[in-house]
């Protein structure tokens, strides 16, 4: 049986008719490709994005504003895509259906949906592609989460009886029938959706850069682009900020063991980034995928003599910075000593009634605040187990005479997060990239 693709593109990819042009060639490029799943016209330099728009006609009409300079832009934009594909479509009647849509007062999730809706009516249309409304195929519960299953169990039941189909992101429907959007940004989750009802070979996600480095580029202005990572690494590089896709997209694709292939639409030839559940037998990359971090942390060091032994003292001292909001980043422990590290300006706001709280659940030997933290994390499968790393960092940071403040290690083997003053961030992301990413001994 042949391949089978599900493609999902974002919001640059039908800006204007140039832009569409790309997607549709991408498309027909690979039979594979069967299931396209797409967004709004995005933000150009000249426009605003369909979305946006919808939005701003949701709110006039709402506060009784005239709207119909935002609605002619919004037509505006689709008669540019459909003109330059010199093709037949009634878009003069989906305006039509907005317009009675807003006057009717529906809801603002059906009114920002309609971005998609009529993109992915364009694109069927002139592709001769069945074109399958988001809300017939995903679904979402009453709390407004995903509901996995009936979707996995409608989409199969759906797709799998058409060749090829065209697909809104952003929206499904809720248990009453209503329209639900997803969080902006999170369209990926639609298409993974997709993706996972259909069991595909391959997901692909299309964007206009979608190249992510090694290391931040600013610092290290030839970064190697990572090529090959795993889910579990893509969920480490989240967390310190090196966003590929989100966390719930990757447990989704990881669970069912279905590859993400991300693709640049510049470079439409090449794969920019693979991503599986395990390293390929045939991929050749060193232990460490990426080395990135931030600063600006704060560590708090709380010193009680026998403090490892007084049963529930941590959930008492964790109580104390939930009752303010504040999320604790990492915390490391000692027989005698806690170290509670965090990024939050309301820390600093509440400072002392936070401290005046730890005393009253810990009666602690004392208290230490030390500000101006950069956490730099080292990710990579397995990096833990590989023989020598630990001492091929700390003697990179040694050589370049980087002060450590702390070590944690994850207990997955993926990461190594280090700890240094501000003032070090740059030379020790540098010190770690040559050593341990490029294998050189002497390259300042």
């Amino acid at each position: 049986m042949s391949e089978l693709i599900v493609s999902r593109f974002g919001g640059n990819a039908a800006a204007n008719s140039a832009e569409v042009k790309k997607t549709l060639e991408i498309i027909k490029a690979d039979s594979a490709r069967r299931f396209l799943v797409v967004s709004a016209p995005g933000s150009t330099s000249e426009n605003v994005g369909v979305t946006d728009l919808l939005y701003m006609c949701y709110s006039s009409c709402q506060n009784n504003e005239d709207y119909s300079v935002m609605l002619g832009a919004i037509s505006d934009r689709y008669k540019e895509i459909i003109d330059g594909l010199e093709m037949d479509f009634d878009i003069d009647t989906e305006i039509l259906a907005l317009k009675k849509s807003l006057a009717m007062g529906m809801d603002i999730d059906y009114i920002g949906s309609r971005g998609e809706y009529i993109i992915a009516k364009i694109l069927a249309a002139f592709l001769g592609w069945e074109f399958v409304d988001a809300s017939s195929i995903i679904f979402f519960n009453r709390d407004g989460t995903p509901d996995r299953e009936k979707t996995f169990m409608t989409a199969d039941a759906t797709l799998k009886n058409l060749d090829r189909a065209v697909i809104p992101s952003f929206y499904g429907s809720l248990p009453n029938g209503k329209i639900k959007t997803f969080v902006r940004g999170d369209c990926d989750t639609a298409g993974a959706l997709v993706a996972c009802s259909v069991k595909a070979d391959v997901f692909e996600k299309w964007s206009e850069d979608a190249k992510i480095y090694s290391a931040d580029p600013a610092v290290i202005p030839n970064a190697e682009i990572i090529r090959n990572v795993t889910y579990a690494e893509t969920i480490e590089m989240n967390y310190i900020g090196i966003n590929i896709v989100k966390d719930s997209v990757a447990f989704m694709l990881n669970e069912f063991g279905i590859p993400m292939k991300i693709c640049s639409t510049h470079t439409p030839e090449e794969s920019i980034m693979l991503i599986t559940p395990k390293l390929p037998e045939n991929i050749s990359r060193g232990m460490v995928a990426c080395i990135a971090g931030h600063n600006n942390f704060t560590a708090v060091r709380i010193s009680k003599y026998g403090m490892n032994k007084v049963f529930g003292l941590d959930e008492k001292l964790f109580g104390v910075f939930s009752k303010h909001r504040i999320a604790c980043q990492h915390y490391l422990t000692g027989i005698h000593k806690m170290s509670i590290i965090l990024k939050d300006p309301i820390f600093d706001l509440r400072r002392d009634q936070i401290i005046n709280d730890i005393k009253g659940v810990a009666s602690p030997e004392s208290i230490t605040v030390e500000k101006g933290l950069s956490l730099i994390a080292i990710v990579g499968e397995g990096m833990g187990t590989v023989h020598g790393t630990f001492s091929k960092i700390f003697d990179a940071l040694a050589k370049a005479d980087i002060k450590v403040k702390m070590v944690d290690q994850g207990s997955d083997d993926l990461n190594i997060i280090i700890g240094v003053h501000d003032e070090d961030y740059e030379k020790a992301i540098k010190a770690l990239y040559h050593s341990i990413v490029r294998h050189e001994e002497d390259w300042e």
